[in-house]
């Protein structure tokens, strides 16, 4: 055992012995170690090397420096609005929620379910109702007529006015 350790050493100095700690700065050791070679000829053996075209684009990829900013959120059309005037208020309803906006006041926003009559669509939530009726309804103030009259019910008490789409008139 005590061989095979004294053997490791050894065949570790002399793996170090090539180790210098001193630069050589002999100039006949440097060029018999490190063979020199300019202007020479490829091996006969070697091919030549290939010199490839470096070019900044990649056609595979094409990358631009302009990065386009992401696209804003559509908002998607309300199922329904409402509006009234006298005073004035506006209800946009968005799937399950119903948004109420009156000036001078904030915005108020109702979690609402949807109810389906024969003829009448309610909007229902937690201090929140909006009954829709068929019928032509006019606004008061335009010419226009709106094809639903609308009810709004909340804790400040009941608006009415018109809703759903709305008939410019005829020319």
């Amino acid at each position: 055992m005590i061989g095979l350790r004294l053997a490791g050493v050894v065949l570790m100095g002399a793996g170090l012995a090539g180790c210098d700690t001193e630069p050589d700065n002999d100039r006949g050791s440097v060029s018999q170690a490190v063979p020199v070679v300019v202007n020479s000829a490829p091996p006969v053996n070697g091919s030549a090397p290939v010199k490839q075209n470096k070019s900044l684009k990649n056609d595979d990829l094409s990358v631009s420096r302009e990065t386009r900013p992401a696209p804003l959120p559509v908002k998607s059309a309300p199922d329904y609005r409402a509006i009234g005037t006298e005073p004035f208020w506006a209800v946009t309803v968005r799937g399950d929620a119903a948004t109420l906006e009156r000036p001078d006041h904030p915005p108020v926003r109702f979690a609402v379910a949807r109810h389906v009559e024969e003829r009448v669509i309610r909007y229902s939530g937690d201090g929140f109702a909006m009954t829709i009726n068929e019928g032509p309804c006019s606004d008061g103030m335009s010419d226009a007529l709106w094809r639903d009259r609308v009810a709004v019910a909340f804790g400040d008490g009941v608006l009415k006015g018109c809703g759903g789409e709305r008939d410019e008139g005829t020319p």
